[in-house]
């Protein structure tokens, strides 16, 4: 079920704010990605989810952009959620310093976020 049509002024701050919500989890993944090196396991680990984040945020981008129903943004959405609760999952497991570890539940949360303003 399609989600009911909004007057133009009111679709501009809508999707701006999905777009914020998804733009603040992809920097933070690209940051990560960046300053992570592939020198240990877990973090060829981590950069091997933050990859999925990254390849399945530019899909969600993608749906939402396009307008497609609204089954499949909370498809892509769930997709989202899933992946980022995996990387969390594998820094929380392992030997992750502080600071990843607060990066990885701060884009989980970032995640949850994403799928929250995408159910409104």
């Amino acid at each position: 079920m399609d989600a009911p049509a909004l007057p133009p002024d009111e679709v501009g701050p809508q999707l701006e704010g999905k777009a914020k919500a998804i733009g603040d989890l992809d920097s933070l993944v690209q940051a990560l990605l960046t300053a992570l090196p592939a020198s240990k396991p877990w973090q060829r680990q981590l950069r091997m989810h933050l990859a999925d984040v990254d390849r399945v945020s530019q899909v969600l981008r993608l749906v939402v952009a396009m307008g497609r129903s609204e089954q499949e943004v909370n498809q892509a959405a769930g997709e989202l959620l899933a992946a980022m609760r995996a990387a969390k999952a594998s820094v929380n497991g392992g030997r992750a310093d502080m600071g990843t570890k607060a990066a990885a539940s701060l884009g989980f949360n970032l995640a949850q976020k994403v799928v929250a303003s995408l159910s409104k």
